[in-house]
């Protein structure tokens, strides 16, 4: 095991999608009802980050077990930017899973102090996300393997309404819609970056038997499919604005609208996986940066 690559295990340039809708739901917070509390805050940051981080490495651990990352390895050049490290022999899955372990276990226990100094719903908010975050390629559930999006559900609920009601609650106390609302922009664009990052990996899924909406739907229909999220997130926060449930100076937010014009044709034509991964970078750069500046807008209104 290479410590100097426990980052691209757990792909850590990543971690930003999970930052976002805690911001979200902490500048939702503030604006409620004045609340922040510094160490709390870090307390709800530290937890989610580890929780995705946990989940992006028993990912790779199960798509190894499962037979995914194997065949990938196979089919892309060794120089390709998203290798992944036991296929490679770099990580034993043993000392993989140890890694993501250990990362659930700060998550985990981060909720149970938070159950303590908050109240009991933020153990209950906690593990919904651990067990989404684990099923997601682990048996029995394999949740992105059965090709009834699943996979995607959990996502869009993992990077959007659950940090985003986890941080609101932790600084107020209170549970409520309004954050979970908010949060739908950020879910939409966080699925529609999974989307189109599995259209890299299309032809593999299908030797592998992973079925996720990309597999099942096909090449266009599934760029089409991230190109009507990506709309949608945009979309809602109008609607949002609109119902003065966020404030106008939300509509800042609207400034990652160019990287959203980049990522989005609605299938008109099929591209190749490097093409594809260069939108997946795009699309990333799309709900990070309209989240971040959502929950900027959001605090200065």
């Amino acid at each position: 095991m290479k410590l100097s690559v426990i980052p691209r295990l757990l792909r850590v340039q990543f971690t930003p999608i999970m930052i976002g809708p805690v911001l979200l739901g902490t500048a939702l917070a503030w604006r409620a009802v004045g609340a922040f509390a510094p160490a709390l805050f870090a307390l709800v940051l530290v937890g989610a980050v580890c929780l995705h981080l946990a989940a992006n490495g028993i990912d790779d651990v199960y798509d190894y077990v499962l037979g995914t990352d194997s065949i990938s390895e196979k089919a892309f050049p060794p120089d390709a930017p998203g290798w992944k490290p036991i296929p490679r022999g770099v990580f034993s899955v043993s000392a993989a899973a140890g890694v993501s372990f250990a990362l659930y276990g700060v998550s985990l226990l981060i909720g149970l102090v938070l159950s303590v100094l908050v109240g009991w719903f933020a153990i209950a908010i906690a593990v919904p996300g651990i067990l989404l975050s684990y099923f997601y390629t682990a048996p029995p559930l394999r949740l992105d393997y059965r090709g009834k999006g699943l996979g995607e559900l959990s996502v869009f609920l993992s990077f959007g309404p659950i940090p985003a009601l986890g941080a609101y609650y932790v600084m107020t106390g209170q549970i409520a819609l309004l954050p979970v609302l908010v949060s739908i922009p950020a879910g939409l664009l966080t699925t529609a970056v999974l989307v189109t990052h599995d259209l890299i990996f299309l032809d593999v899924y299908q030797q592998s038997g992973k079925r996720s909406l990309a597999v099942v739907l096909g090449r266009r229909n599934a760029a089409t499919l991230s190109s009507v999220l990506s709309v949608m997130a945009y979309v809602v926060l109008l609607g949002l604005v609109a119902i003065r449930v966020v404030p106008v100076t939300g509509l800042v937010a609207l400034a990652a609208a160019p990287l959203l014009l980049k990522t989005t044709d609605f299938g008109r034509k099929e591209l190749g996986p490097p093409e594809y991964g260069k939108r997946t970078v795009l699309a990333f750069l799309d709900s990070s940066l309209f989240t971040f500046l959502l929950a900027a807008g959001i605090l200065l209104g």
